[in-house]
C-alpha cells in the first residue's frame, strides 16, 4: 500500500491496534472463566503508566545510547508488565477465595483509575505535550503496527485453540470443577490467562496516548474505551479473528466522530454519543438474534470458584 495512503489512514490504524488488543486480552482473560469488569480502570491505568515510562525512559536511558523511537517502544512493551500484575493479583484473588467477580473487578476498575492519575499526571504536567514521545508519525511505523497486532491476534488464536494450555484456560472457563478433577491446575491456569491477557490489554492501552490519541489529560478516564473493548470481546465472542473487523468499525467510529459530525450535521455532543450509541445498538442485536448462541459466554464466566465446595 502507498506510504501516503498508510499517513492519511494513521489514526484508523492506531485506534483498530488499540482496541483490537484490549480486546484481545480482555478476551483471554474471560475465556478462563474470570469476568473481568475491571476494563475500563486497567485501561486508564495502562495509559498512564505508559506516559510515565515513555518520559522517564526517553531521559533516563540517553546515556546507555537507548534513544527515541526505542525508548517509547520499550515503555509500550513494559506498560504490559505492570499491568499484567494487575491480572496475576485478580486471577489469584479470584481463583484462590469465594469472592464475587464483579466486586473485585469494580473495585480494581476505580483503584485503576486512581493509579492512572497518581502515574500520569505528574509526569505530563512537567512536560507539557507527550507528542515529542509518541511513536514516530510515518507509513513505517503505522504499517508495522497494523501488521504486529493483526499477527498477536492470530498467535492468540492459534494458542488458544491449538495447544493443551489454551484447551486448559477454556476448560476452565466452561467449568473449573470438572477442568480440576481432570487434572487441570485451575489456579495456575487462570494465572496464566491472567497475566497474558492484562499483559495484551496493557501494551494495547499504551498505543492510546503514545500512537493514537497522542496526547494524556486526566479527563481521559470518563471516555469509556475499555468497556468498547468489552462490547467488542463480547459481541464478537472473544474470537480473536471476529475480533478484527468489530475493532476497525468502533476505532473508525471513535476517530471520525468529528467527520460524522459533519456529515451528519449534528452537534459535537450528539457527535460524541455515536460510538456509545452503535455500542448500545451491537449489544441490542448480540442479546436479541441467534449470536447470542453462537458467541455464548464461557458456562462459568464470572461464577465464584472455590475448591473446598463441591458446586458453584
Amino acid at each position: 500500500m502507498d506510504g501516503s495512503v498508510i499517513e492519511a489512514l494513521a489514526p484508523l490504524i492506531a485506534a483498530f491496534s488499540t482496541m483490537y488488543l484490549v480486546a484481545v486480552g480482555h478476551s483471554i482473560v474471560e475465556k478462563s472463566g474470570i469476568l473481568n469488569l475491571a476494563i475500563d480502570g486497567v485501561f486508564f491505568f495502562s495509559t498512564g503508566v505508559s506516559v510515565y515510562l515513555a518520559v522517564t525512559l526517553y531521559n533516563g536511558l540517553a546515556f546507555l545510547g537507548i534513544t527515541y523511537p526505542a525508548t517509547t517502544i520499550l515503555a509500550i512493551l513494559l506498560t504490559g508488565v505492570f499491568t499484567a500484575m494487575l491480572g496475576a493479583f485478580m486471577a489469584w484473588v479470584l481463583t484462590s477465595l469465594p469472592i464475587s467477580h464483579g466486586a473485585l473487578g469494580l473495585s480494581l476498575q476505580f483503584v485503576g483509575y486512581g493509579l492512572g492519575i497518581m502515574m500520569g499526571y505528574p509526569i505530563r504536567q512537567s512536560v507539557g505535550s507527550i507528542e515529542p514521545y509518541a511513536l514516530p508519525y510515518n507509513a513505517v511505523t503505522y504499517t508495522t503496527l497494523l501488521i504486529a497486532s493483526i499477527i498477536a491476534g492470530v498467535l492468540v488464536y492459534v494458542f488458544l485453540e491449538k495447544t493443551p494450555l489454551g484447551a486448559s484456560i477454556k476448560a476452565c472457563g466452561e467449568n473449573p470443577h470438572a477442568a480440576s478433577a481432570l487434572g487441570v491446575n485451575v489456579l495456575k491456569t487462570r494465572l496464566v490467562a491472567g497475566i497474558l491477557g492484562f499483559y495484551i490489554i496493557g501494551v494495547g492501552a499504551a498505543l492510546n496516548p503514545l500512537a493514537w490519541q497522542r496526547y494524556w489529560d486526566i479527563k481521559s478516564y470518563i471516555l469509556g474505551y475499555g468497556w468498547f473493548a468489552f462490547t467488542i470481546a463480547l459481541a464478537g465472542g472473544r474470537n480473536p479473528i471476529y475480533l478484527i473487523p468489530l475493532s476497525f468499525a468502533f476505532g473508525g467510529l471513535l476517530e471520525y466522530s468529528i467527520e460524522i459530525m459533519v456529515i451528519l450535521k449534528v452537534s459535537a455532543d450528539v457527535a460524541k454519543l455515536i460510538p456509545f450509541i452503535g455500542a448500545l445498538g451491537v449489544m441490542v442485536i448480540y442479546g436479541a438474534t441467534e449470536l447470542r448462541r453462537i458467541f455464548a459466554s464461557p458456562s462459568s464466566l464470572g461464577k465464584v470458584y472455590y475448591k473446598e465446595e463441591k458446586t458453584v
